[in-house]
């Protein structure tokens, strides 16, 4: 780098500019070790960020979980001090920290004078964090306000369907038919006569006679059964 602004006067002491671009090539990969805040989601080193937290005094920083947390209570340290004592440090400093919160001033909910209450949408899964929060707030709140109550918002969205079905079908029966109607009997009623005569040849010639007629009275009854089969209505 020097040796490329290095004017035509002192050219013969080159030597000398190469000594020094090599010493300040080494300050120059160092440079970027300063530029903290940019960089600051690039560090890794916890003690580097408790350090920061130190020197920018920055309120509830014991709060974080782990080390996101940090990085933006960092981030978010000359904003919060800016604002420190208004309901948007309290919100702030709750969003760092990853919960999201509602703040109500008293007028809102025709609660005591001064009073305000927080909102919590996060999940809050033991009493040791609820302790912790309610530091926090106190923390950052002004001095004549005080908090009423820390509460819990939750908000589930479902959806409803409708539907409707139409069923359409035939039912067939498939089966014997068997017809038990019994048809008229027949009754019929005869009468047999039957003659008879008696011829004899011969010297003797009896005397002729006829037989007795008789006279049959009969019944006839004739039961008949029919029977279809075919497919059932």
């Amino acid at each position: 780098m020097i040796k490329e602004l290095t004017p035509s006067s002192i050219a013969e002491l080159q030597y000398l500019v190469n000594t020094f671009d090599t010493s300040f090539e080494d300050i120059k990969s160092k440079i970027i070790n300063v530029l903290i805040l940019p960089r600051i989601d690039e560090i890794t080193d916890e003690n580097l960020l408790d350090l920061l937290a130190w020197q920018f005094h920055i309120e509830g920083y014991n709060k974080a979980q782990d080390i996101q947390e940090k990085k933006n209570l960092i981030k978010s340290a000359i904003e919060l001090h800016r604002y420190k004592g208004t309901p948007y440090a309290i919100k702030k400093v709750l969003q760092s920290l990853n919960l999201d919160a509602e703040l109500q001033e008293w007028f809102s909910y025709n609660g005591n004078p001064y009073m305000f209450k927080v909102l919590v949408k996060s999940v809050i899964q033991d009493e040791d964090t609820y302790k912790k929060l309610a530091e926090l707030i106190n923390e950052y709140k002004n001095t004549r306000s005080w908090l009423d109550v820390i509460g819990f918002h939750r908000e589930y969205t479902n959806n409803i369907y409708y539907a409707f079905a139409q069923k359409n079908g035939k039912n067939y029966k498939i089966g014997l038919h068997i017809d038990t109607t019994v048809e008229n009997n027949n009754l019929y009623i005869g009468m047999t006569q039957r003659y008879g005569t008696s011829y004899q040849i011969g010297v003797y010639t009896p005397k002729a006679s006829v037989d007795n007629s008789n006279l049959y009275v009969g019944i006839t009854q004739r039961i008949a059964s029919y029977t279809a089969i075919y497919p059932a209505n």
